[in-house]
C-alpha cells in the first residue's frame, strides 16, 4: 500500500491543516479578503438571489452557506463556486423561513480562506390573502378535453439496472422537476408496488434532465430475497414513482476451504486464540493468520503513538503497551491516520476534516463520505458500523453507508437522520479505515467498475484502484455473531504467500466466523506481535514499516 499512501498523502496537502504553502501567486499567504455588500432579491416564494462583491484576488473560488428552518443549524457548504462569482440563487425555500445565507472565498490552503460573511435573518416573504374567484360561467362551446392528471415528463425515468452480490446500481433522470434538488431516490418492496414508506435510499443531488447514477450497498437489503424497486421523486407535496422493476442481489461468492491450525505460545493470556493456514487461496500460496478473543476475558484496544504525527513499528509499540497481547498494524495513512479512531472515548489525533470523514478531495469535488468503523463500547461490547463526521466534534455511526460513486452526483452533508437514522452507540475503543467488506454476513465488496478506475463499492473515494486490483499483503478487522473480535493478516509478495484480492477478503473473513469485517492498511505496514513470540509473519522479506496507529488485545 505504499502507493496508495503517497497519492493520499499528496491529496491531503491540499486539503489538511498539514498542507504546505503555496509556492505560485495563485494564492498568497495573507488571508483572502471577506467577500462585502451582501444584498437578497426575492424572485419568488420560495426562491432568492444572493448577490455580493467580490473583494478577493486570487481565490480558487467561493462557497455558499445555507441555515435556517430548512437545516440542521451547521455551517456546512451548501455549493462551491467558481473564482470571481458574485451570485448564487437558493430554490426550494419555506414560505415565511427566516434564514442566514453566507458567502466565503476559499483558497488552495484553507488557512487562507476569508471567514464566512453571514447576511442574517432574512425572512421569506408570504403571500397575500387569495382572492375569491367569481363563479365561472358555463361555457357556450364544448370545453377542451381536460390534460392528463401528471405530466410524463415528472415522472423518473429508469434507464438501466445493474445488479452484484454487493449492490443493486441504477440510472435514472427526471425531465421536469420541482424546485431545485427535489427529494427522490429509491425504494424497495418485498411485496406490491414500492413507496417511500417501505425501504427508501436517498440519492445524490438531482436537477432536472440530467441521468443519476445511484448505488444502493447490500447492506440496505437481504441476500437471496426479491424485492420490487421503483425511483421515486416529491414533486411538491407528491411523489411521483417509476414503472416498478423486480430486482434481486446476485448469490454471494462461496467462502474458500481453507485449513486452519491452531497455534500454541507459552503465556498467551486465556481467552485469545491464533491459528494459521498454508492453505491456497483461489490456485495461489497463502499464508495466513488470525487471533480472536473472547472480550469477557480480554480488552480490545486501539493504539497511538504518544507524540501527534510521529510512527512506530508494531513491535515498538507493542512492547511499551503494558498488558498486550496480540497487536497488528491499523489505519491507512498519509500524514495523518485516514479515519476517526478512538481511544478511551476520546479522539486521538487533531481535527482534519478532510481526513476524518468530513469531505474527501478527487477530481476537482469534494464528496461528504461515511467511513467503515468497528470497535467496542465502554462495557467491551463489539459494534461495527460506518461513522460520518458533518462538522469537528460531531461523530453520527449509522449501520448503512452513503454509496458515493466517484465521478457522478454529489451527496450532502450527513446528519442525525442522512443517509439513515444514526444508531446510538458510544465508542470507546475504535479504529475506521476501509473498505468494508463484510457486514450482516454479506460480502460488502467486489471488483466491477463503473469506468476504468473507480468501483461501484469503493464508498470512499480511494483514488487507486489498486486497492481492488493487487493482491498484496492484507490486515482486516471483524467482528464475530457473538460478539468477539478476529484480527486478521496474510502475506503477500512473495513465493510462499501471493496475499488476497479485496473482494476474497471478505469471503476469507465470513469463512473464521466473522460477521462483519474492515481491510486495514496492508502491504509493508502488514505484521502481527503475539506476547512471547515476537512478530509472527514473514511478509515479503522487508522490515516491518512504522505505522500510526495499532489495535490488538490486553491482559484485563
Amino acid at each position: 500500500m505504499k502507493q496508495m499512501s503517497f497519492i493520499l498523502a499528496l491529496i491531503l496537502a491540499v486539503f489538511c491543516s498539514c498542507a504546505e504553502k503555496p509556492e505560485d501567486g495563485g494564492n498568497s499567504s495573507a488571508k483572502l479578503a471577506d467577500a462585502s455588500d451582501l444584498k437578497v432579491e426575492q424572485l419568488d416564494l420560495t426562491t432568492v438571489k444572493l448577490v455580493w462583491k467580490d473583494n478577493a484576488e486570487g481565490e480558487k473560488g467561493y462557497r455558499i452557506f445555507l441555515r435556517g428552518e430548512s437545516s440542521s443549524q451547521t455551517v456546512e457548504p451548501l455549493e462551491t463556486l467558481g473564482a470571481d462569482a458574485t451570485e448564487f440563487v437558493f430554490g426550494n425555500l419555506t414560505t415565511g423561513g427566516v434564514y442566514d445565507f453566507g458567502v466565503q472565498a476559499i483558497a488552495d490552503d484553507f488557512r487562507y480562506h476569508s471567514k464566512v460573511v453571514y447576511l442574517n435573518d432574512y425572512q421569506m416573504q408570504v403571500p397575500d390573502e387569495p382572492v375569491i374567484p367569481e363563479p365561472p360561467v358555463e361555457p357556450e362551446q364544448p370545453t377542451e378535453p381536460e390534460q392528463p392528471a401528471v405530466d410524463p415528463q415528472r415522472v423518473p425515468q429508469v434507464t438501466k439496472v445493474k445488479t452484484s452480490y454487493a449492490y443493486v446500481a441504477v440510472s435514472y433522470k427526471v425531465q421536469k422537476i420541482s424546485g431545485s434538488n427535489p427529494e427522490h431516490g429509491i425504494c424497495f418492496s418485498e411485496t406490491g408496488a414500492p413507496t417511500v414508506d417501505d425501504i427508501k435510499v436517498l440519492g445524490p443531488q438531482m436537477s432536472a434532465n440530467a441521468e443519476l447514477l445511484q448505488v444502493v450497498p447490500n447492506a440496505y437489503l437481504e441476500d437471496g430475497k426479491e424485492y420490487q424497486m421503483s425511483v421515486f421523486v416529491k414533486d411538491g407535496d407528491t411523489y411521483r414513482y417509476s414503472e416498478p422493476q423486480t430486482v434481486m442481489l446476485d448469490a454471494q461468492p462461496e467462502a474458500p476451504q481453507l485449513t486452519w491450525e491452531k497455534q500454541n505460545y507459552e503465556g498467551l493470556a486465556d481467552g485469545i486464540e491464533i491459528y494459521k493456514t498454508t492453505s491456497q487461496l483461489n490456485g495461489r500460496n497463502f499464508n495466513a493468520w488470525y487471533a480472536v478473543a473472547d472480550l469477557s476475558k480480554v480488552d480490545f484496544k486501539v493504539t497511538y503513538p504518544e507524540t501527534k504525527g510521529s510512527k512506530k513499528t508494531v513491535q515498538s509499540q507493542a512492547e511499551a503497551a503494558e498488558g498486550c497481547q496480540v497487536l497488528i498494524n491499523g489505519a491507512i495513512y498519509g500524514n495523518y491516520n485516514i479515519g476517526v479512531i478512538m481511544t478511551e472515548g476520546k479522539m486521538t489525533q487533531e481535527w482534519h476534516g478532510e481526513i476524518e470523514g468530513c469531505y474527501w478531495a478527487t477530481n476537482s469535488q469534494l464528496y461528504q463520505l461515511t467511513r467503515p468503523i468497528i470497535g467496542v463500547d465502554r462495557n467491551g461490547k463489539a459494534g461495527a458500523y460506518w461513522v460520518g463526521v458533518p462538522q469537528q466534534g460531531t461523530f453520527y455511526y449509522y449501520d448503512r453507508p452513503q454509496a458515493n460513486v466517484v465521478g457522478q452526483a454529489k451527496y450532502g452533508p450527513v446528519s442525525a437522520t442522512s443517509p439513515v437514522a444514526a444508531a446510538d452507540w458510544a465508542p470507546y475503543y475504535a479504529i475506521s479505515c476501509g473498505p468494508m467488506v463484510l457486514y450482516d454476513g454479506k460480502v460488502a465488496a467486489d471488483n466491477s467498475m463503473v469506468d476504468d478506475t473507480h468501483y461501484y463499492t469503493n464508498y470512499e473515494c480511494w483514488d487507486e484502484s489498486g486497492v481492488y486490483s493487487a493482491h498484496p499483503d492484507r490486515s482486516a478487522v471483524g467482528v464475530t455473531a457473538d460478539g468477539k473480535i478476529v484480527l486478521f493478516i496474510c502475506d503477500g509478495r512473495i513465493d510462499a504467500s501471493q496475499g488476497a484480492y479485496m473482494k476474497e477478503l471478505g469471503p476469507v473473513m465470513k469463512s473464521i466466523g466473522c460477521v462483519h469485517a474492515m481491510n486495514l492498511d496492508g502491504g509493508g505496514s502488514t505484521g502481527m506481535w503475539v506476547s512471547g513470540a515476537g512478530m509472527i509473519n514473514y511478509k515479503d522479506g522487508s522490515s516491518w514499516r512504522a505505522v500510526k496507529s495499532t489495535l490488538g488485545f490486553f491482559a484485563k
